[in-house]
């Protein structure tokens, strides 16, 4: 289901926020008309968002506030609960926080908000097909139809704040209602009991401060002037006054939001290439001080691939130097996965066995090529989950780990080649990824086409000393009748000729070695049976 509110009297549909980050969208969102009554939507409000969004990814908690103004004129319009406990207070100059404790102050900035809220977005997409930004800090979902996946709106809004704190957002609000500006409204007031009627919006609407309405300050003084201090008292007044006094676009606004004006919103669409940044406070030295940075953005991911029932095949971390310099860690999977918690101890093992060049200052996720998958990839309804928490490790997740522990180098896989020599016949290559089958032999043989050999040879093959015509090693050796003789490599220079044979030792061991066939004929040992 991928829908999205339309009028057919309205000729333009509410501009959409353009994101910095470019989105791609697999098919063009389908178009219908549904009852307002028959909707649910839950808006998210997120007061502390531009601080959220810049300490998410530190460990310790750090006073920050947001500033607005220019020089001594700067005074504070947001503070986090660190700040709060200082004692600073919005309105307040900026020099007096300082004086109150550490503090950092930051400015906003309207594309880094707007990229931000996007990537908010295509996360909430996991939960339902109708997302809508609305700047600068919340979005509202149409949840009617899956309430029933998550248990209800109690269910929801409980797996809603348990993620949204792993994203690094812990000051939250919701709201219900059955238009998207009065979720909103709602949301910002702080009224958490669901809406479900539009008859019911009137009175849950009274109450609300009008304060939620975000008006410039001059429209503010003029309502507090009339004595307008909640949406009721607003209701209240007489249409043609109030839009002949105020603005006719609140009053459209208020239709809208009662449901008594069609509200169109542009329908959100999923990105198909993901790439996330944290910032970090300060300079960090060592590659541990970055899980909690790397759990937010992989948590972040998880939710777009649960979104489009993909998976991954590969990471690419990118750290960023305090010097201005950036460097590259990608991270390949032997199978594709969504798994975060498989994904973080990955990174992790990938991570620490490297030592931090300079300092960091900022860390970015970047992954692209999303692989859509079935919703049960094992094929088995009731397969219980493997590898997460003491169970069964499959063979790729163990490879995998390996391979982020020791390098990427470090697992080998023999692989063969045409030739009839046997120290050219195979060689090492870094593993793959791919599982190396034996093939099944054909037909009803009874013995193999080729005489056995060796699985390990040595280096360069080893001379022998030779008693009475036979091989030497601790003793001689005792030969099998058959022989196996290998003429080749002319053409290229490597010219063999060697008749082998099975040999064994007085203490059982068998060995491969040969005689030359060209002069002196001596005898080597070049290979091992066990």
């Amino acid at each position: 289901m991928n829908s999205v509110e339309n009028n057919t009297s309205l000729q333009a549909l509410i501009a959409p926020l353009k994101p910095v980050v470019r989105l791609h969208s697999r098919s063009a969102p389908a178009l219908c008309v549904q009852p307002a009554a028959s909707r649910l939507w839950l808006a998210i409000h997120l007061p502390r968002f531009t601080l959220d969004m810049a300490t998410r990814g530190n460990t310790e908690p750090q006073a920050c506030v947001l500033v607005d103004g220019q020089g001594t004129r700067q005074r504070v319009t947001l503070v986090n609960a660190e700040a709060a406990r200082l004692g600073i207070r919005i309105g307040m100059p900026l020099g007096a926080a300082h004086a109150l404790g550490e503090v950092l102050p930051f400015m906003r900035v309207p594309a880094a908000e707007q990229q931000a809220l996007a990537q908010l977005c295509a996360w909430a997409y996991q939960f339902t097909p109708m997302v809508v930004p609305v700047a600068p800090d919340a979005l509202v979902m149409e949840v009617r139809g899956s309430l029933a996946l998550f248990g209800g709106l109690a269910g929801l809004l409980a797996r809603l704040r348990r993620e949204l704190r792993q994203l690094g957002f812990n000051a939250l609000a919701f709201g219900s209602a059955p238009t998207p500006i009065a979720a909103i409204w709602l949301a910002r007031a702080r009224h958490s009991t669901p809406v479900e009627t539009l008859a019911a919006l009137p009175a849950a609407l009274s109450q609300v401060p009008i304060d939620v309405l975000n008006l410039t300050p001059k429209l503010q003084q003029d309502f507090c002037g009339i004595g307008v201090r909640t949406l009721g008292d607003c209701l209240r007044l007489p249409r043609e006054s109030l839009a002949r006094r105020f603005a006719p676009a609140l009053l459209l606004e208020l239709d809208r939001a009662l449901g008594r004006q069609p509200d169109p919103r542009p329908a959100f669409k999923l990105p198909q290439v993901f790439s996330s940044r944290i910032d970090l406070l300060w300079e960090i030295h060592h590659v541990q001080a970055l899980n909690i940075a790397m759990e937010r953005l992989l948590s972040e991911l998880a939710g777009i691939l649960r979104a489009q029932v993909a998976s991954v095949r590969g990471l690419r971390w990118r750290l960023y130097h305090a010097d201005g310099s950036s460097s590259d860690y990608p991270l390949t999977l032997v199978e594709p996965s969504a798994d975060a918690l498989h994904l973080l101890r990955l990174s992790r093992e990938h991570f620490l066995r490297r030592s931090l060049a300079s300092p960091v200052r900022g860390i970015c996720l970047e992954a692209a090529d999303f692989e859509h998958r079935p919703a049960n990839p094992s094929g088995d309804l009731f397969a219980g989950r493997q590898g997460s928490q003491g169970g069964t490790e499959t063979w790729p997740r163990f490879v995998e780990r390996l391979r982020a522990r020791l390098g990427g180098k470090a697992l080998q896989q023999l692989t063969a080649f045409p030739d009839h020599r046997p120290e050219r016949a195979g060689d090492t290559q870094t593993f793959d990824g791919t599982r190396v089958q034996r093939a099944a032999a054909s037909g009803p043989e009874s013995s193999p086409r080729w005489r056995e050999r060796p699985l390990w040879l040595t280096r360069q093959p080893l001379p022998l000393p030779e008693c009475d015509g036979r091989p030497n090693l601790d003793g001689p050796l005792h030969l099998d009748g058959e022989r196996e003789r290998i003429h080749s490599g002319w053409w290229d220079g490597g010219e063999v000729a060697r008749d082998y044979f099975i040999a064994h030792n007085q203490h059982g061991t068998r060995l491969w070695v040969f005689r030359e066939l060209a002069s002196p004929r001596g005898w080597y040992l070049h290979g091992i049976f066990e």
